[in-house]
């Protein structure tokens, strides 16, 4: 896992040119864990692929997290774009602002990875992005 994540971080900072942080802890936690620690009920139909915790600095997974898996490593890659972000001390409008650039990346290494529809495999559309990454009143 460790030499994923340092590949992971390396490309990052290459898109980015941010600094390179250290590692974060990983966790891997049942999905009535993940859902707990979004704030959402276990069976709200939302299906959690990673979690970052930006207090805690730690990245969480699901038990059953594979690391052969393209969905799940673009999922670990998105938590790892927070993690850069945190560490870099990236100061944006709202919380919501920090996903664009974790989804925009998310999507470029899809395509590297030869996904031709990365929005698809992911269950998100662009419009969808704009939405979670919009900053509005009291956000």
């Amino acid at each position: 896992m460790n030499s994923l994540i340092a590949t992971y971080i390396a490309w990052i900072i290459a898109q980015t040119g941010l600094s390179v942080p250290d590692h974060p802890p990983i966790h891997f936690v049942t999905p009535t864990e993940m859902a707990m620690r979004y704030g959402t009920p276990e069976n709200s139909g939302l299906e959690l692929q990673a979690l970052y915790n930006r207090t805690e600095g730690a990245i969480y997974l699901p038990q059953a997290w594979r690391p052969d898996d393209l969905r799940q490593k673009s999922a670990l890659l998105h938590e790892l774009v927070h993690h850069v972000q945190r560490s870099n001390n990236m100061d944006l409008p709202c919380i919501a602002a920090y996903e664009r650039q974790a989804y925009e990346l998310q999507i470029k290494w899809l395509r590297e990875q030869g996904v031709e529809d990365p929005y698809a495999l992911i269950g998100i559309s662009g419009l969808g992005i704009y939405m979670l990454s919009v900053c509005r009143d009291g956000s």
